[in-house]
């Protein structure tokens, strides 16, 4: 029997080199395989919940924008009406106090001349015929007159008299001091021309 020559090593290796290099191709195309997921099925409805609860939001209308709130127009405020000053205590009143329209006596001797003096709402009258309308212009210290006629007495000219009553005890008005001015300068200075007293017979 003739043993068979060994072979060589070098023989055996491109055999296994050829084994390593199929098993290394196999691994890269199975790892270049897209990693596709599994067909999933339809998942059937819950048929414990029932149909009508499950909202259909495909069919249901976009929400409507809400308008923004209407704001009332301001109003503009109202102007108070400005209130009129209270007259002060000496702005004289319409006409003379019913206590003086009387028929007056004269008491002073300076007075005698032109006799009684008449006092109307309206005008005053001397017995000695001196006639004048009046406007009672002050309050302050008695009522002032400005006598429109400037009647004369004692050849003088008198444009202003002022009034000053006097009261009893009783709280009755019985006589009256009186002032005649020639001119509004006088009486605003209170230097009269002649003063005297009436009283009521």
């Amino acid at each position: 029997m003739v043993a068979k020559p060994p072979q060589p090593p070098l023989q055996r290796y491109p055999v296994l080199a050829g084994w390593v290099l199929a098993g290394v191709a196999g691994i890269a195309i199975a790892g270049c395989r897209p990693n596709t997921p599994p067909p999933t099925e339809g998942i059937p409805p819950d048929p414990t919940v029932p149909a009508d609860s499950v909202p259909d939001t495909s069919a249901a209308p976009p929400p409507k924008p809400q308008a923004a709130p209407e704001t009332a127009p301001e109003k503009t405020p109202e102007k108070t009406p400005e209130k009129t000053p209270a007259a002060p205590s000496n702005t004289p009143s319409a006409a003379l106090p019913n206590t003086l329209i009387h028929e007056w006596q004269p008491l002073s001797n300076v007075l005698l001349t032109f006799g009684p003096m008449t006092l109307t709402p309206t005008q005053v009258q001397w017995g000695s015929g001196q006639t004048s309308a009046y406007t009672l212009v002050s309050t302050e210290g008695g009522y002032v007159l400005r006598l429109e006629a400037d009647p004369s007495f004692y050849d003088t000219r008198n444009q202003y008299i002022k009034l000053m009553p006097k009261v009893d005890a009783n709280g009755a008005t019985t006589s009256m001091e009186i002032a005649f001015y020639t001119d509004e300068t006088k009486l605003q200075n209170d230097d009269y021309i002649m003063y005297g007293s009436y009283f009521i017979q």
